[in-house]
C-alpha cells in the first residue's frame, strides 16, 4: 500500500509537471537563427536602409534586432533607435479616450459637439450626430482625402484646434455611423478632445499617461524629449533609389495631425507597449475596459475597433495596424489569444519598395506569406506612369511640326482627329487631377510628401497633356 501511494505521488507530481509544463509558451517552433538570417534577407532584397524587429511570445522576447543604417552618416539601428510610427499613433490616442470614458470625464457614446461645441461641418444637423465612438471607430463620415489633407508640413505650427476649425466647410461622405471609411481627420479631433479634457497638451497626455507608465523612454510625439534619444532619418524613393529626406529647418512637423500619426519610438518600447495592450496592462488599460478589443466588421473578415484593424479569418482573431509617414513605414500585430506580439520598423517609404513591415510581421506569425520587395506588375506601373511624359513630350514636337506644314493643317480629317484628341487629352488631365485625390484620397500636396517622384510625374504629365491639346486646338481650328 506503502509503494502504491508512493507511486500515486510521483504520478500526481508528474501529471502536474506536465499540466504547468503546457502552459508555458511553445516556441520550439520558433527558429531565431532561421528568423534573423531570413529578417536579413528581406532588408537587403528591398533596399531599405533600416529596420528593426521584435517578436515577443507570452511576453518573452523571441527576437528584436535592428537592421541597416539609422541615417546617411552611417550609424546603426538599434533596438533602442526611435522611428516614426505613423498611424499607430491612433492606438495609444484611442487608449486615452477609453482612460478617459473611466475617469468619468467622457461617455464613448457622446456626441462629439456636447464636448467640443465649436466641432461642425458644412451640415451641422449631421456633424451634431458624430459621437465620438464614431470618430475612434471611423464611422464619422469623413472621407479619407479630407483626412489627409492637412496632412502636410506647416510653418505656423498649428494645433489639433485648427484641424477641427478646418472642418467647419466639410460635406460628410456619409451618414454618421453607415459605413467605415478611414480618415485622418477622426484622430485630429480625437486629440483636440484629449486636450481639452485632460487640459494638457497632447504630448505631455500621451507621456503622463502612457510613455512613463510603461518606462517607454526612447519615445516621443514629433519632437525628441532629449539629445541622447537616437532618431533614424526617413527615406523616401525617387524613381527607385531611396533618397534621405527631413523637413527643411524653417519647416516644422504641423501639429494639426500630431493625433493621426505623430508618435516616434523605437522597437523595444513599441514592443513593450504592444504587449502590455495584449494583456491588459493595468497601467495603461483601465479595469473592465470592454471595447479594448472590439472588431466592428467591415467587409469580410476585416473589421476597425479602437486604434486597431481586426482580421478575423481565423480562428484567434489578429489585431494589427500599420503606420506610413513620409520617409518610414512600420507595421504591429498582435494574437491576444495566442500571446503573441510582432511590430517593424522601417525608415523609407514609397510604393516601389514592397511592404517589408507586413511581410515580416507574417513571417513571425506564420501567417500566408506575402512578398516583402514590390512585383514586378508594380513596378511596371510605376515606370509606366514615369514614361507617360516622354510620350508626350513626342507628341509635342510632332505637334509643332504640323502647326508649321500648312498642307496639313487644311485636311478635313486631320481637324476632325485633332478636335478628337484635344478631347481625349483634356478628359485625360480631369482624370488624373480627380482619381488623384478622389480615389487614392491624398490631395497633391500630400502626394508630393509621401510621393515625390509619382506625384511630380502626374503634375507635369497634366501640365504636358494641357500643352499638347491646346496645340492641337489649335491646328484643328487654324485648318478651317
Amino acid at each position: 500500500m506503502k509503494n502504491l501511494t508512493i507511486i500515486g505521488l510521483w504520478f500526481l507530481a508528474a501529471l502536474s509537471v506536465q499540466v504547468e509544463a503546457a502552459k508555458q509558451p511553445d516556441t520550439r517552433h520558433f527558429d531565431v537563427a532561421e528568423f534573423d538570417k531570413k529578417m536579413a534577407t528581406m532588408h537587403t532584397e528591398t533596399d531599405v536602409p533600416g529596420m528593426a524587429v521584435a517578436v515577443l511570445q507570452d511576453g518573452r522576447i523571441l527576437h528584436a534586432k535592428g537592421y541597416g543604417i539609422a541615417g546617411p552618416d552611417g550609424t546603426p539601428v538599434t533596438t533602442q533607435t526611435a522611428f516614426q510610427t505613423g498611424s499607430i499613433t491612433k492606438s495609444f490616442v484611442a487608449l486615452v479616450i477609453l482612460q478617459l470614458a473611466a475617469e468619468g470625464k467622457l461617455h464613448l457614446d457622446d456626441p462629439v459637439v456636447r464636448h467640443l461645441p465649436e466641432f461642425r461641418t458644412a451640415d451641422i444637423t449631421l456633424s451634431d450626430r458624430i459621437t465620438i465612438d464614431h470618430l475612434v471607430t471611423h464611422r464619422s463620415g469623413l472621407s479619407t482625402l479630407e483626412g489627409n489633407s492637412a496632412n502636410a508640413t506647416n510653418p505656423t505650427l498649428s494645433g489639433p484646434a485648427a484641424a477641427v476649425a478646418g472642418l467647419a466647410g466639410v460635406r460628410l461622405s456619409a451618414e454618421p455611423g453607415a459605413n467605415f471609411q478611414y480618415s485622418n481627420a477622426n484622430y485630429a479631433v480625437l486629440s483636440h478632445l484629449i486636450e481639452i479634457l485632460d487640459n494638457r497638451k497632447f504630448e505631455e497626455v500621451l507621456t503622463t499617461r502612457i510613455f512613463k507608465p510603461l518606462g517607454m523612454t526612447n519615445s516621443f510625439v514629433q519632437q525628441p524629449s532629449s539629445d541622447a534619444i537616437a532618431v533614424a532619418t526617413g527615406y523616401r524613393l525617387w524613381f527607385g533609389v531611396p533618397r534621405p529626406w527631413q523637413p527643411a529647418p524653417s519647416v516644422k512637423q504641423d501639429r494639426r495631425m500630431i493625433g493621426a500619426g505623430g508618435i516616434n519610438a523605437s522597437i523595444e518600447d513599441m514592443a513593450r507597449y504592444v504587449e502590455a495592450v495584449r494583456v491588459r496592462d493595468p497601467r495603461i488599460v483601465p479595469t473592465g475596459t470592454q471595447r479594448l478589443f472590439a472588431i466592428n466588421p467591415f467587409h469580410e473578415h476585416w473589421g476597425y475597433g479602437y486604434g486597431w484593424y481586426t482580421d478575423s479569418s481565423r480562428a484567434d482573431p489578429v489585431f494589427e495596424h500599420s503606420g506610413f509617414t513620409p520617409g518610414f513605414y512600420s507595421f504591429a500585430a498582435m494574437v491576444p489569444a495566442k500571446g503573441q506580439v510582432v511590430v517593424a520598423l522601417t525608415n523609407m517609404s514609397g510604393l516601389a519598395h514592397g511592404d517589408l513591415p507586413r511581410a515580416v510581421t507574417h513571417a513571425a506569425l506564420g501567417r500566408d506569406q506575402i512578398p516583402a520587395a514590390a512585383p514586378i506588375t508594380a513596378q511596371f506601373a510605376i515606370w509606366s506612369a514615369v514614361c507617360a511624359p516622354l510620350g508626350i513630350l513626342l507628341l509635342l514636337y510632332k505637334t509643332g511640326v504640323h502647326l508649321l506644314s500648312s498642307d496639313q493643317l487644311k485636311r478635313p480629317r486631320v481637324r476632325l482627329l485633332n478636335l478628337g484628341f484635344t478631347t481625349v487629352l483634356v478628359a485625360v488631365t480631369y482624370v488624373i487631377w480627380i482619381g488623384f485625390q478622389r480615389l487614392v484620397g491624398v490631395s497633391f500636396s500630400t502626394g508630393f510628401a509621401f510621393y515625390p517622384d509619382l506625384t511630380g510625374t502626374a503634375v507635369v504629365t497634366m501640365v504636358l497633356a494641357m500643352l499638347l491639346a491646346t496645340g492641337r486646338l489649335v491646328i484643328a481650328v487654324r485648318g478651317k
